[in-house]
């Protein structure tokens, strides 16, 4: 099972946590300014992480729909999930369905997945 950070969340928490820590700290031995900004670098650092990997995600879909529209008009080979045979044939679209890219080959939508070779045309 994959979990994510949510920011949203964390920052609630975390906040919720410094406040708690704050009003129950020992009046004659208070949180010292360093370990005060020590975890707030580390949340900051983490929220900069999940910032990073969003990005990277974007940039990751941008280069896969870039890279099936780059297949339309192209010669290509594909495992038919049914046969199990390689087929052969042009495609002809290309369409993105619940986050997978399909192509259209021969009519029939295939998932690019299933590509095993790309003609010269």
């Amino acid at each position: 099972m994959e979990t994510s950070f949510n920011s949203g969340i964390a920052k609630t928490e975390f906040l919720h946590l410094l406040t708690i820590q704050l009003r129950n700290q020992d009046p004659l031995d208070p949180v010292k300014q360093e370990d005060f900004i020590g975890q707030l670098t580390q949340f900051s650092m983490l929220e900069g992480v999940e910032n990073l990997n969003a990005s990277f995600k974007s940039m990751l879909r941008l280069q896969e729909i870039s890279q099936g529209l780059n297949l339309v008009g192209k010669n290509v080979d594909y495992a038919d999930v049914q046969s199990g045979e390689i087929k052969s044939g042009m495609v002809e679209e290309f369409y993105v369905e619940q986050g997978i890219i399909m192509l259209v080959i021969g009519g029939k939508s295939i998932s690019v997945d299933l590509i095993v070779g790309v003609k010269a045309n």
